[in-house]
């Protein structure tokens, strides 16, 4: 299927930049999506930089154009070619801008304003969570990272690590635990914590690096679970079973919170950058092979996974016809 993408702009507090992506054959009102991206630098399309670049968001995006739906990715705020300070920006803020980006989508004369849908990757299933309860959506797709607190996903990256450390091979596992690296990471990773915590301004310096500690402190306080038990649109939630970053154990508690409809499915041979993987990686290989998988397609069954649910909640049969001639 053929489609356009377009630049524009979504009015925030400061002007987000994004693109979207429009099927050439889009009914005159026709379902949309929202793709929120994780955290950290990332820009619309889950470039970093030069070297880091997971193409995951644009992949994304064009595999939803496919299927025949709306779709919209930006940049953060403080990001890429959006207005606004990274650093400041805290969890909240981000929720603002994604409630806006939703509101923008609603108001395009092409979408169907009570079939628009948020999309979350990583981080982006907190924010995506969130304005779930805010603004009312046609549905809500959570990828790598549902049914936990930032808070509980650092810690169960930390105890990764150690168990890492601990089995390492080579000269770089001996130097590790000859410097007792391991019994070092969560002591080290409190003492970070506690001076975040104990502050009150929006950016502090933590061995001299400048950290943005009102997203942090933030996304502490929050309770990504009150939320999604407030949550009243249909729910997709899914996660790779080699997923480092993110628990996909945690899935089978979605249905506890949703009272809604809600489906989740742990993907075998998948990872945090939602690309097909043979092996799991380790805390000390992790950057590594995230760049060597940012070459890779989506994973095959994750696109199956979109495909039945967006079709079956969104697409009459009409379209979906339409979409397949």
């Amino acid at each position: 299927m053929t489609f356009r993408e377009k630049e524009v702009t979504i009015q925030s507090k400061g002007a987000l930049k994004g693109t979207l992506s429009i099927p050439e054959n889009s009914e005159e009102k026709a379902p949309a999506i929202l793709i929120i991206s994780g955290s950290g630098k990332l820009d619309r399309n889950g470039k970093v930089n030069k070297r880091i670049d997971l193409k995951l968001y644009g992949q994304i995006a064009e595999y939803l154009t496919t299927l025949g739906f709306i779709n919209l990715r930006y940049d953060k705020r403080g990001v890429a070619a959006s207005e606004g300070d990274f650093l400041s920006t805290g969890l909240w803020d981000l929720v603002d801008d994604a409630q806006t980006a939703v509101q923008f989508l609603k108001g395009l004369p092409e979408v169907d304003p009570e079939k628009v849908i948020v999309l979350g990757h990583s981080e982006g299933c907190t924010i995506g969570t969130a304005v779930a309860v805010r603004e009312e959506l046609g549905g809500l797709v959570l990828l790598s990272g549902a049914v936990e607190r930032l808070s509980e996903a650092t810690k169960r990256q930390r105890d990764i690590a150690k168990e890492d450390i601990i089995h390492a091979k080579g000269f770089q596992g001996q130097l590790l635990r000859l410097l007792g690296v391991q019994n070092k990471v969560e002591k080290q990773a409190q003492k970070y914590i506690d001076k975040v915590m104990n502050s009150a301004k929006d950016v502090i310096k933590v061995s001299l690096i400048k950290t943005n500690a009102k997203w942090m402190r933030e996304h502490f306080s929050y309770d990504v679970r009150e939320d999604l038990a407030k949550v009243i649109c249909p729910v997709l939630a899914i996660t790779g079973e080699r997923d480092i970053q993110a628990n996909p154990e945690v899935l089978k508690d979605l249905p506890l919170f949703v009272k809604g409809d809600a489906e989740f499915h742990v993907v075998e041979n998948m990872g945090h950058s939602c690309k097909y993987i043979s092996h799991t990686s380790t805390m000390l290989t992790v950057k590594k092979d995230i760049i060597a998988e940012s070459k890779l397609p989506i994973h095959p069954e994750l696109e199956k996974l979109l495909e039945n649910w967006l079709q079956g909640h969104f697409v009459s049969n009409s379209q979906k016809e339409s979409v397949i001639s």
